[in-house]
């Protein structure tokens, strides 16, 4: 795969929910533009390791009505095992119109997607990845009346071809999604996925995984909010596969930081330096685990037009 390629694509032209808008001190807000894009840089350290990321570009543009192109370009270095990557997502799609059943309003739309991620790995630590899956993608969202700001429920259906260094093969996945705003500052998101997958060291194996992220920001005045973030991650592999599974935990405060330089442009920041972070992973033939202060920071630029 060629990157200068995917670098050219995005020099021409976050998953947001059929919509073009921009969160703010962890507030989402719509805005008429149409497009929106973002860099930024990223530092995680991790039990004393190293961890470096650049978003070249993250963003979305509504090409023409009900036709949208997403992207996420990133750079990733790990200075613990010597290891330098590109992961990055592709996605054009179409919105259909809002459908009412069951006294709900349902939002669809149907695409490409694809993701490219690379990384190349230093001789003592393993073998090289490289992994292209390209996929048709079917997503479904509608807003509920839960907590005191509102929740919305989603269902994302991907049918996949995948391109590895190892074995070429395919995938599939039923994922569910959603969010619930509680009220005075608290939400929570989380992604429950199901994938089938008969590629690489795969041979017909089921992946269980669940994302979750829980926190509580209070907003200190216009352009800084206090944050306190909880993330949970968590695989399970079944049958035919050397992997078993995973679990990551990580909680910490932080300070966010946003300043409007235009209605268009802003600039933002997240400092996080007393966190708590907990790794534990298990294959068939080894497992490790560990734990220690988590600190991050974040810092870019933000444009809508």
């Amino acid at each position: 795969m060629d990157i200068k390629k995917f670098l050219c694509v995005f020099l021409l032209t976050h998953l947001s929910s059929f919509s073009i808008g921009r969160e703010i001190l962890n507030f989402y807000s719509d805005e008429p533009e149409k497009n929106i894009y973002q860099n930024y840089g990223e530092l995680e350290n991790k039990a004393g390791k190293e961890y470096y990321k650049w978003k070249l570009g993250t963003g979305s543009s509504e090409l023409i009505e009900n036709l949208t192109f997403d992207y996420d370009i990133e750079r990733k270095i790990d200075k613990a095992y010597h290891t330098k990557g590109w992961e990055n997502t592709f996605s054009l799609y179409k919105t259909f119109s809002q459908k009412e059943y069951l006294g709900k309003v349902w939002y669809t739309d149907f695409g490409s997607y694809i993701k490219y991620n690379v990384s190349d790995i230093g001789s003592d630590f393993g073998e090289n990845i490289k992994e292209t899956k390209y996929s048709l993608r079917y997503r479904i969202r509608t807003n509920f009346d839960m907590g005191l700001g509102g929740a919305y429920l989603g269902l994302d259906l991907f049918a996949s071809s995948i391109d590895t260094n190892i074995r070429d093969g395919y995938s599939s996945e039923i994922n569910f999604t959603g969010s619930v705003n509680l009220g005075y500052g608290f939400q929570n998101f989380f992604t429950i996925y199901n994938e089938y997958l008969d590629y690489a060291n795969n041979n017909g194996t089921y992946l269980f995984r669940i994302e979750n992220n829980f926190r509580w920001t209070y907003d200190l005045n216009e352009n800084f909010a206090f944050l306190i973030n909880s993330e949970i991650d968590s695989y399970n592999y079944f049958k035919n596969t050397d992997q078993d599974k995973s679990f990551k935990f990580n909680v910490g405060p932080y300070i966010l930081y946003s300043q409007n330089i235009t209605r268009e442009f802003r600039v933002f920041g997240q400092i996080g330096i007393l966190g708590y972070n907990y790794e534990k992973i298990k294959t068939k033939e080894s497992k490790n685990s560990e734990s220690g202060l988590y600190l991050k920071i974040k810092c870019g630029f933000e444009y809508i037009f």
